[in-house]
């Protein structure tokens, strides 16, 4: 939805049963891939605004209060799911567990 807001292409839908190649083909999928590359990158050089800090403004309309603990996932969750360098696109407690450590210690 956020990347959609600026004109890029929309990510094709997954779904969950896939096959690791066939998750590796969607993952490379041009849509897949640049969004995962513009995930922390500014929206406009004139603003201080990613896209990443724009998925957790749209969280935050949906929530009147969103702890660290809820950035740090929806960080995660973005990481894991159009992360090209990893297969998985479910979010299971082993697979978020690493990224979860990782971005509440970075927040």
């Amino acid at each position: 939805m956020v990347f959609s807001e600026f004109n890029l292409p929309p990510i094709p839908s997954v779904n969950s049963n896939l096959r690791e190649t066939e998750i590796r083909k969607w993952k490379e999928n041009s849509a897949v891939k640049g969004c995962f590359i513009r995930l922390f990158k500014k929206i406009k050089n004139t603003e201080p605004g990613t896209y990443m800090s724009r998925i957790i403004q749209t969280l935050r309309k949906r929530k009147k209060v969103v702890s660290k603990l809820q950035i740090a996932y929806a960080i995660s969750v973005c990481e894991v799911l159009l992360n090209l360098h990893n297969l998985h696109i479910q979010v299971t407690e082993s697979v978020i567990k690493p990224y979860l450590t990782k971005n509440l210690v970075s927040i």
